[in-house]
C-alpha cells in the first residue's frame, strides 16, 4: 500500500509481533519512511547504527511477565525522557499536580508486584486504580476515553505555522545534505491534507532549529585581552 493510504500503518504494525510491534509503536519514523527521509549519502553512514538497540536488549530479558519488562523499560525510559521532563514539569509550574502523586516509590513498588492479568484485564487498562476509584471520582471521569495533554500542533502546522514551517523545513538552508527534500515537502502536503504527521514534522523543526542555532552559527571571537601595563607617571606610593 502507498505511503499515506488509509489503514497502512495499522496494517503494518498489525503485522509485527512481540518487541518489534511495541518499538514501532514507540517510534515516530518507521523503517521504511527513514530509508525515505534520509539522502543515501546519510542513510549509508547510518547503516549501522541501531536506535533501539539498548531498548531491544532490554527486552530480550522477556521472561514470561511481558508487561512487566515493557512497563519496567517505560521507567527507565519513557517516563524520566520525555513525559516527566515536559508534561510533569509544565503543570507543577503552574501549581499542578499530573502524575507525580502516583510516582510514590511505595505504590510503585506495590504496583509492580499486582500479576500483570489484573493490571491488563479483558483489554482494560488500569483496572484496578480504576475499581479503587470507584465512588470517589465521579464515574463520567472514570469511564471516559484518555485524554493527554498534547498541544495542538497539527492544527497550528495546518493553520498560523504552516508557512513556518515549510520555510524553516524546505529554504536552501535546511538540513539538505541529511534529508531529502521532496519527502519532506510529501510529509508537509499529506499534513494539510488532513493525515497526522504532526510529531514528525515537530522532531524535523526541532532538530533544524537546533542546527541553526549550534551549528550554524558565527563562532564568536575571542575577546582581545590587552597586557596589563602601567600608566606612565603614575602615582607612586608615598615613602616614609
Amino acid at each position: 500500500m502507498p505511503e499515506g493510504a488509509k489503514g497502512r500503518n495499522f496494517l503494518r504494525h498489525l503485522a509485527l509481533t512481540g518487541t518489534d510491534r511495541y518499538l514501532d509503536a514507540t517510534a515516530l519514523f518507521k523503517r521504511d519512511q527513514k530509508l525515505r527521509l534520509f539522502r543515501p549519502e546519510a542513510a549509508e553512514l547510518l547503516d549501522n547504527h541501531d536506535p533501539s538497540r539498548e531498548a531491544r536488549a532490554f527486552l530480550k530479558r522477556l521472561d514470561g511477565d511481558w508487561l512487566s519488562t515493557l512497563q519496567h523499560w517505560d521507567l527507565k525510559s519513557y517516563l524520566p525522557l520525555d513525559i516527566l521532563t515536559k508534561v510533569d514539569r509544565m503543570s507543577m509550574a503552574h501549581s499542578l499536580e499530573a502524575r507525580v502523586p502516583l510516582l510514590d516509590h511505595k505504590l510503585v513498588e506495590f504496583a509492580a508486584t499486582i500479576p500483570h492479568e489484573y493490571r491488563l484485564r479483558n483489554g482494560e487498562t488500569k483496572s484496578i486504580f480504576k475499581r479503587a476509584m470507584r465512588g470517589i471520582l465521579p464515574d463520567e471521569i472514570i469511564d471516559r476515553r484518555k485524554q493527554g495533554f498534547a498541544v495542538p500542533l497539527g492544527a497550528w502546522f495546518r493553520g498560523r505555522l504552516s508557512g513556518f514551517a515549510r520555510e524553516l523545513l524546505l529554504d536552501g538552508s535546511a538540513r539538505n545534505h541529511i534529508f531529502d527534500r521532496g519527502y519532506i515537502s510529501q510529509l508537509l502536503e499529506m499534513h494539510e491534507r488532513g493525515r497526522d504527521h504532526n510529531l514528525q514534522l515537530w522532531t524535523l523543526i526541532s532538530f533544524e532549529l537546533w542546527c541553526r542555532r549550534f551549528l550554524d552559527a558565527p563562532k564568536p571571537r575571542p575577546e582581545l585581552r590587552l597586557p596589563a601595563v602601567p600608566l606612565l607617571g603614575a602615582p607612586t606610593e608615598a615613602r616614609a
